[in-house]
């Protein structure tokens, strides 16, 4: 039962990484936008 469990729980943990960059790079587009609009000023 322990084998089976495991590749689910590396399909969790891919899966989990993959919304936690995309996040990321979310995060870092809109503090770029912020810091483009503060220097124009």
């Amino acid at each position: 039962m322990g084998e089976e469990s495991k590749p689910v729980l590396d399909d969790f943990v891919e899966d989990d990484q993959f919304e936690l960059e995309s996040y990321l790079t979310y995060l870092f587009d809109q503090i770029n936008h912020d810091s483009e609009i503060l220097s124009e000023t």
